[in-house]
């Protein structure tokens, strides 16, 4: 892993809680001449992470819309940026551009971005690993929501599979790179039940 995407919350509240791991994984990336992609903003979790990478001299690039841009929100400290005309076309270019995801906490946009690139995973669109850091117990909720889905049947009980989680910086970059993405896909299961 040479370059991981961070995705994590733009909100203005609630940062202190998770400033502590934060800088604790830009200070592996540093240790580890890894470099960092992220939305482009200043605001909330997203420019604590900028801060960061700035004062531990970790490289970073900002991938932000134009409507953001238009709100004065983009990080005036991070170079490269770019500047993409919507928000698939941010996320597209994240994606493109990074070796593996980390989850921080975060709102429906953190949200959007991991289950898309959990989904893209699934159904083999990608073999990049996905780590969720799961803060003070962040996450626990949205990890028992899809527990629940699989006893319910609605997931695979697989998804658990392609994606790793801990509370511990380094476990969980330990676990990303070992993590190998399972070999039977989505579309193959589907194909082989409609078979039955």
């Amino acid at each position: 892993m040479r370059t991981i995407c961070i995705f994590c919350a733009s909100g203005k509240e609630y940062i202190a809680p998770f400033a502590s791991k934060t800088d604790e994984l830009v200070s592996y990336c540093s240790a580890n001449n890894i470099s960092i992609i992220y939305g482009g903003a200043k605001v909330g979790l997203m420019g604590y992470v900028a801060d960061s990478c700035h004062k531990m001299n970790v490289p970073i690039t900002g991938i932000i819309t134009e409507q953001i841009v238009a709100h004065e929100l983009q990080h005036e400290n991070v170079s490269p940026m770019h500047i993409t005309n919507d928000m698939h076309s941010r996320k597209k270019m994240m994606y493109d551009l990074s070796d593996a995801f980390i989850v921080l906490p975060g709102s429906i946009g953190t949200l959007d971005e991991f289950f898309e690139v959990l989904c893209w995973s699934k159904i083999h669109i990608h073999e990049k690993a996905i780590g969720v850091l799961n803060i003070d117990g962040y996450y626990d909720k949205l990890i028992e929501f899809i527990e629940e889905k699989v006893a319910q049947k609605l997931m695979d009980a697989d998804i658990l599979n392609y994606f790793e989680i801990d509370s511990d910086v380094l476990n969980l970059l330990n676990k990303m790179r070992q993590w190998e993405r399972p070999t039977h896909s989505n579309l193959t299961t589907e194909r082989e039940k409609l078979k039955k």
